[in-house]
């Protein structure tokens, strides 16, 4: 059984088309436990006004509470306990609906922090942009409001995460980013994202570590582990059909891999958790 993923239009029984937009605002939140993980095909921002609880995210718990974003990308599993008085925002939108196509925003790369913490004026102006937001019809001006929430967003990030920003700004990174997220299950060679990318697969290391302290190698690794730590927890495959799956042809290699890294086999990973 694989890791259910939820649509827009799953969420709110939206039956005759996919909607690319929503904007919720919950006073106090409808639902607040999701006892069991899942993940969704869209990108989400979870702006808590008032509240406290935990939300986990990939296998991290997070505290929540006032003045407090959440940043959730496509393929990342999570769930939440929250307070009963817990309200802000919900905003939901497809990767067709952001201006912004190519370039990777900071905090939705696979191994970035995705929680921000809000001083009390940065939250009073994000919170007039989500009125803003919320009571427009015009898709064309939406998704403009929207790309301003993101910057802002980004310009508040960048003061506690200047690392990440600086890697999703990076071209030759951003680049091989996307492309990792394409095909982190078929390729595991740096020499092969370096070929895509034209470059040496020395440069691409060498790239990666002058601006984020990681060599590509490790965004690699890193990526590979994350998935399987999903698939070991959130599904009830085997240990085999993971490797297959990622692109491990021996099972063996695969289990001593995750036990490199993790100091665990597969097998106990999912025992512990």
């Amino acid at each position: 059984m694989s890791l259910p993923i939820l649509g827009i239009e799953k969420i709110f029984n939206l039956p005759y088309k996919k909607e690319d937009f929503k904007i919720v605002h919950h006073t106090p939140i409808n639902m607040t436990v999701i006892p069991e993980a899942h993940k969704h095909d869209f990108f989400m921002l979870l702006i808590i006004g008032q509240g406290s609880g935990i939300h986990t995210i990939d296998f991290h718990d997070y505290k929540v509470s006032p003045r407090t974003v959440f940043f959730l990308a496509p393929g990342q599993a999570h769930h939440w306990r929250l307070a009963k008085n817990t309200s802000g925002y919900q905003v939901m939108f497809s990767a067709a609906f952001m201006l912004q196509k190519g370039p990777l925003w900071p905090f939705f790369t696979p191994d970035s922090p995705p929680v921000l913490k809000l001083e009390t004026v940065q939250y009073g102006q994000l919170i007039q942009e989500l009125q803003l937001m919320e009571t427009e019809t015009a898709a064309a001006i939406i998704q403009h409001r929207l790309q301003i929430v993101l910057l802002l967003l980004q310009r508040w990030y960048a003061a506690v995460h200047p690392e990440e920003v600086a890697a999703a700004a990076n071209h030759l990174i951003n680049r091989f980013l996307l492309l990792l997220e394409k095909h982190y299950a078929q390729y595991h060679e740096v020499a092969y994202f370096a070929a895509q990318l034209h470059v040496t697969a020395s440069y691409l290391n060498q790239v990666c570590k002058k601006e984020t302290g990681k060599t590509a190698g490790a965004y690699i690794r890193e990526r590979l582990l994350l998935e399987s730590k999903r698939m070991l927890i959130l599904t009830d495959m085997d240990v085999k059909e993971i490797a297959f799956t990622l692109g491990f042809n021996d099972t063996s290699y695969f289990s001593r891999f995750f036990r490199k890294y993790t100091s665990l086999t597969p097998l106990d990973f999912r025992r512990q958790l």
